[in-house]
């Protein structure tokens, strides 16, 4: 049975940590998406490990970590996060890299830095070229992993969209980019990746056929997708279903299960509407407790109560039959636990969420409080070892978005998994 595993929120729901504790139980982990704007942390050995374009089933020796055309490459930085990986000694003899993924070059992550100082409207990108990216490849101007193999295809296309990009920057005041500056180091690292690349639409449709378990992982959050997030605030692909299938080639006959990661709370990161955000010491304190600073940026995260109407619709879009909940350890001190069932919007009660962000600001969760257990769940290992006022939690989010909570993290450690 083949999975796909994504983020129903903002993004940085500990989806490197569910997706590195159910790799083991398949043969292929395809990521489909996004950048190295992705922060997965992992924890093999007990040694923490931020990834960002590398898949989060990497650890897993029996699996086949595979990098979707969907992803966008910066190839400098994955060839230090290979590199790194092999310094901690993981060979990653099954690492496969999609000749067809799209790549970041040095002008894209200057556009990134205008485009964001230029905006009349912020959304707190992370500057890395992730944005620019994939407008040149809906904009059929694109450079892609292949080319980087061939110095003069490379040298040659990049050199043409090198100086179209150079009159923009120029208009903008911005710093204009020699390819003669850049272009061998480019080329080197197409050297370093060369053994990883592959044609991946090819290598999946024979795992399928071959009846190999495929894991789908997916980067950011569903909230942060680009057609049925918080526009304009959301990354500039699709973290949703939608996104397994253009950005790995499989049909959606290939995806039997979908697991949504929440945590037992909310997170944001950057500008944009987050309806259940706390200011008050309660904010601080699941910041603090949950370690909420950006696993890629470092910086610090927006947090909130959980809000099911968010939820819900998370859960909706992407059909998902299960959640994997993550960070319910960080709840265990509090006396007191809110939880969004419903929004007020101008007097009206709604269980519906508008991802517009003119009317998400507007609103005012509906708060349903429980009794927190104020005992440690670090060392539950089954559902029936959590305080009760915790399974009582679990079981109305279940009740309220009628998906089954089938995993619960209450640690960082793989063993630190209840799975029901």
């Amino acid at each position: 049975m083949n999975a796909l595993v994504l983020g129903l929120q903002w993004g940085d729901e500990g989806k490197g940590k569910a997706i590195d504790y159910l790799a083991r139980d398949f043969d292929v982990v395809i990521r489909y998406q996004g950048g190295h704007n992705a922060g997965h942390t992992v924890y093999p050995s007990g040694q923490k490990v931020v990834l960002h374009l590398l898949p989060s089933g990497i650890f897993s020796p029996q699996t086949a970590s595979l990098i979707g055309n969907g992803v966008v490459v910066d190839p400098l930085r994955l060839r230090e996060e290979i590199a790194a990986v092999k310094k901690l000694g993981f060979p990653l003899g099954q690492l496969v890299l999609s000749d067809a993924a799209p790549l970041i070059l040095p002008f894209h992550q200057e556009l990134d830095i205008i485009f964001e100082e230029s905006r009349y409207q912020k959304i707190g990108t992370t500057r890395r070229g992730i944005g620019p990216a994939y407008e040149d490849l809906t904009g059929r101007r694109a450079l892609f992993v292949r080319d980087l193999l061939t110095r003069e295809r490379f040298s040659r296309r990049v050199g043409l969209l090198n100086d179209y990009y150079n009159r923009l920057i120029g208009a903008f005041g911005g710093r204009l980019l020699r390819v003669e500056d850049y272009l061998e180091e480019y080329v080197a690292a197409g050297e370093f990746l060369r053994p990883y690349v592959e044609n991946t639409v090819y290598l999946l449709d024979r795992y399928r056929r071959e009846g190999k378990r495929i894991l789908f992982e997916g980067a950011q959050g569903t909230l942060l997708d680009v057609s049925f997030g918080t526009y304009p605030y959301v990354t500039s692909s699709h973290p949703t279903v939608s996104g397994a299938l253009c950005g790995t080639g499989l049909s959606a006959k290939a995806i039997d299960r979908v697991v949504g990661i929440t945590k037992a709370y909310a997170t944001r990161v950057g500008e944009g509407p987050f309806p259940s955000e706390l200011f008050d010491r309660s904010g601080e304190r699941l910041r603090e407790i949950g370690n909420e600073f950006g696993a890629t940026t470092g910086r610090p995260r927006r947090v909130g109560w959980l809000d099911l109407v968010a939820l819900r619709y998370a859960l909706m879009v992407n059909g998902a039959d299960a959640m994997f909940m993550t960070k319910l350890d960080v709840l265990d001190d509090f006396a007191e636990i809110k939880v969004a069932v419903a929004y007020d919007c101008a007097g009206v009660t709604t269980d519906r969420f508008d991802p517009d962000p003119e009317i998400l600001q507007n609103v005012r969760p509906v708060y349903r409080i429980f009794k927190g257990w104020r005992e440690a769940t670090g060392r539950a290992r089954s559902f029936a070892e959590l305080p009760p006022s915790a399974r009582v939690y679990l079981k109305f989010i279940e009740e309220q978005t009628l998906v089954p909570v089938e995993y619960v993290s209450v640690g960082t450690l793989r063993e630190q998994t209840i799975r029901r």
